[in-house]
């Protein structure tokens, strides 16, 4: 996607399908590992959600009391956001994101890198508003599996047949409506027909996606400082996560920005 896109696929198609009630278990709709991050976090944590659409892990965050900020370049995905869950909110692009370095205890990169034009090039922005320390969360789409081939194959002929006036109808009976019935089916019930487009939208029609190898992505910390601590292939779904650890020593006269001390939110335009 243009970073000068004046109006995004997500602000026509927001990634907005999971439940926002407080009750919901945050395991149907959120991977183990980011789970088990988050489950571990420091009360006094800063932490940056890059690409957070209408607040998904943001509301889980929100929820426990973190301090914590989404950051999206949809607007409408935003406005939801912090409509939903009070906290601030930042209209902005992976790529370059008006945030002061070494900020953040932990970034949280959910399934969005693979969307930009340049996935290392977005990893390298979200180290840099990394503190010395801070963890990264990372999940981007497999390059093995059965979703590859989904959106290559089928999903050509859903882009190309939404293209067409003509066309639109044929793919929603015969795209759209079954992949509802599936998640209807799976979910007994708890899957709505928005919820159910808003997916097909992403995993099908998303007009950018690159399938990132683990070996690739752990390549690109190489020279940085930066560790894997953990890996979880995640079994049965499109995206494999990691979370990475910036090294601890800072260059000398550089400034080591706490959660503490940070009072205030200078970070360019909030909503």
């Amino acid at each position: 996607m243009s970073k000068t896109e004046a109006r995004t696929f997500y602000d026509q198609h927001p990634f907005d399908w999971a439940a926002s009630d407080p009750s919901a278990d945050i395991r149907s709709f959120v991977s183990p590992l980011l789970v088990r991050l988050i489950d571990g976090l420091d009360a006094g944590s800063l932490i940056l959600d890059v690409g957070c659409g209408p607040g998904r892990v943001l509301g889980i965050l929100a929820r426990r009391g973190f301090r914590c900020i989404g950051i999206d370049r949809s607007r409408v995905s935003i406005g939801r956001a912090t409509e939903r869950y009070g906290r601030p909110g930042i209209v902005a692009d992976n790529l370059e994101l008006p945030i002061a370095d070494s900020v953040a205890d932990i970034v949280i990169s959910d399934g969005v890198i693979h969307h930009t034009i340049s996935p290392h090039a977005a990893f390298l922005e979200n180290l840099r508003i990394l503190r010395p320390g801070g963890r990264l969360y990372l999940a981007v789409y497999k390059p093995f599996g059965r979703y590859p081939f989904l959106y290559n194959a089928p999903g050509r002929w859903i882009r190309g047949g939404l293209r067409q006036k003509w066309s639109r109808p044929l793919v929603v009976l015969f795209a759209q409506v079954p992949y509802f019935l599936i998640h209807f089916g799976r979910t007994r019930g708890g899957r709505t027909w928005t919820q159910a487009q808003n997916l097909f939208y992403d995993y099908f029609v998303s007009p950018r996606v690159t399938f990132l190898s683990r070996s690739l992505v752990e390549s690109w910390c190489l020279g940085l400082g930066v560790k894997v601590l953990m890996y979880d292939e995640n079994r049965g779904a499109s995206v494999h996560c990691f979370v990475f650890q910036k090294n601890a020593v800072t260059k000398k006269g550089g400034a080591d920005i706490s959660a503490q001390a940070l009072n205030k939110y200078p970070f360019g335009e909030t909503a």
